[in-house]
């Protein structure tokens, strides 16, 4: 064996050595372990406390401005007012109430319809430019959307 196959043998060693799986998805994601990292990456920028869309007076580009993602729970009065019409200024919805199914759409939240079902071009979050997110990080939402541990 020459020197120069040994060597090449040694590099295709080391190679192989150095790749990396990603991790496995969890079965069970829970939002701070899991899903919060995923957001703060990529959702709250503008869906994050003092984020663009969260700010007061951002502008509304059709996707939610009350999706807060850098928590899990509601904060403030999020009760619904006699009557119907506007929650108090105080409530900040979480990103759980986020991947709640709406009411009148049993099978259906708002992270189905900005990240799962429109792409980027039809106002799927992440908005363009940013890159999309990967099909990895899509599944772990959609496992903690099916069983949201915080």
């Amino acid at each position: 064996m020459t020197a120069l196959s040994r060597l090449i043998g040694l590099c295709t060693l080391a190679a192989a050595a150095c790749e990396t799986k990603p991790p496995e998805i969890p079965t069970s994601p829970s939002y701070a372990t899991d899903v919060k990292p995923i957001l703060e990456a990529n959702c709250t920028r503008c869906h994050g406390q003092g984020g663009m869309l969260n700010a007061g007076d951002g502008p509304v580009t059709g996707a939610p401005t009350l999706c807060y993602l850098n928590m899990y729970d509601d904060m403030g009065d999020c009760s619904i007012p006699d009557g119907g019409g506007s929650f108090d200024p105080s409530c900040k919805r979480g990103a759980h109430y986020c991947a709640t199914p709406f009411p009148d759409a049993p099978t259906t939240s708002y992270f189905d319809v900005y990240l799962f079902e429109r792409t980027q071009d039809e106002g799927g979050m992440p908005p363009l430019p940013a890159r999309p997110l990967s099909e990895r990080d899509k599944e772990i939402v959609r496992r903690w959307e099916a069983n949201p541990i915080p």
